[in-house]
């Protein structure tokens, strides 16, 4: 999907240390915001996506993903838009080159589970 950089709307956020501010709002960003933080906590967050693994005991979410952005950041670094990826008990952002290593790297690693898969079937086809 590809974003016209130039349409923007405006939201009001009620920031703990400026009171309301009008900011605006990149095309991917769902425009809810948290009241009540500090203006360099305020996020642009996109939808989610994951991965729903169909497990026996029901559905499990994972690697759940996100564009996200903290405009406002005292970390100049942290100003442009990055994906927010839940990896383990963690959020980490990436930009794109961490994003296509971290696909890499799940793409190696479903080749090992399916290795897994194979050694599974045949330990259970010697019981």
């Amino acid at each position: 999907m590809t974003y016209d950089p130039t349409h923007f709307r405006t939201v009001t956020v009620h920031t703990s240390d400026r009171g309301p501010v009008t900011v605006p709002c990149p095309p991917w960003c769902l425009g809810t915001h948290q009241d009540g933080l500090d203006l360099v906590d305020l996020a642009h967050e996109g939808p989610e996506t994951a991965l729903t693994a169909d497990v026996p005991l029901g559905p499990v979410q994972l690697l759940d993903a996100a564009l996200c952005q903290y405009p406002y950041s005292s970390d100049p670094d942290d100003r442009g838009v990055k994906a927010a990826v839940l990896l383990g008990t963690g959020w980490h952002r990436l930009d794109p080159d961490g994003l296509r290593m971290l696909a890499a790297q799940l793409v190696v690693h479903a080749g090992r589970l399916r290795d897994l898969a194979a050694e599974l079937r045949s330990v259970e086809g010697a019981l």
